[in-house]
């Protein structure tokens, strides 16, 4: 099975969930999300897209961007399977005819997803985003919190706007790159020292979320 791993920013890389992949059986393939369409083989190749996270937003309307967001519309009407996350989640719902809007507030740090069709989606998750979805009414919504959609599918495409993959270097890159005054009201060292520790403790949560996942792709990885 050849998983093409759309990396949008060296900051936000595949982490733990690529480890995940790894232990099913996956080979992944990593192409830089700017440089997507120069790589297109490895994309049209592939039996499983997993596009990431960045710091750059969809509303930018960079070339890449745009390029990725008309690739992923067509991969969604032709039933590839993709999975999105955070600012891959947002190109994803581009993609199926919904928005981006910035949300006004920075959403940083572990919590909980109350409401959710299913339990797995509910986490607790680490969460890192200013910019949220709408989405048109075909698209179902599997979790929301504080007014934002956290996970959705449609037809073999999954978003999430949280962020399974993160481990501690992830998040202590993030704080670095966040600017203090967005960060008000969040404990870093506390977040940091929590995702450190639940790379091992949280990895039955990922496991099982990742499984729903790819039985929603239609991807069948059975476990090594």
């Amino acid at each position: 099975m050849r998983v093409a791993v759309v990396e949008n920013s060296p900051l936000a890389p595949v982490g733990l969930l690529g480890a995940a992949l790894e232990r099913r059986g996956a080979r992944l393939e990593t192409v830089p999300g700017p440089e997507a369409e120069a790589h297109r083989a490895v994309l049209d190749a592939a039996d499983f897209i997993v596009t990431l996270g960045s710091p750059k937003a969809v509303y930018d309307g960079d070339d890449w961007i745009r390029w990725q967001v008309a690739y992923l519309a067509e991969a969604v009407e032709t039933g590839r399977p993709v999975l999105g996350i955070c600012f891959g989640a947002q190109l994803l719902a581009a993609a199926l005819g919904g928005s981006v809007e910035a949300t006004g507030t920075l959403h940083a740090g572990w919590g909980e997803i109350q409401d959710a069709v299913d339990p797995v989606w509910r986490g607790p998750w680490v969460r890192w985003h200013g910019d949220h979805v709408r989405l048109p009414p075909q698209v179902e919504v599997l979790a929301r919190a504080d007014d934002t959609i956290q996970a959705f599918a449609y037809r073999h495409a999954v978003g999430l706007q949280f962020h399974p993959e993160a481990h501690g270097g992830c998040v202590a890159d993030w704080i670095g790159m966040t600017p203090p005054e967005r960060l008000r009201g969040v404990d870093t060292a506390a977040q940091l020292a929590l995702t450190r520790a639940r790379e091992a403790s949280h990895e039955p949560v990922r496991e099982a979320l990742l499984d729903e996942v790819l039985r929603r792709c239609g991807v069948a990885l059975p476990v090594a």
